[in-house]
């Protein structure tokens, strides 16, 4: 899986990270359950982190981005909500 492609996971069946990573039931049980039980919060820093792993497409304005390429202010401040 390359991070910057237009599709995650290895059949390009999701279109963001986090899709990706709530998938991964059956083999990654486990480690879905344990990223279903993080905090929003954390579960928003796995995701930045995986965002990391990116190359930014040229002219992007920004280093921090959402799943769908735009600016995004992080860490967010408490009491923000995204959802």
């Amino acid at each position: 899986m390359t991070v910057n492609a237009d599709t995650a996971f290895h059949h390009g069946m999701f279109t963001t990270l986090r899709q990706a990573v709530k998938a991964h039931d059956g083999e990654a049980r486990a480690t879905g359950l344990a990223f279903e039980a993080l905090s929003q919060y954390e579960q928003d820093s796995v995701i930045e982190f995986l965002k990391t792993l990116q190359v930014l497409p040229p002219g992007t304005r920004s280093l921090v981005v959402d799943e769908h390429g735009r600016k995004k202010h992080w860490p967010p401040h408490s009491g923000d909500s995204d959802r």
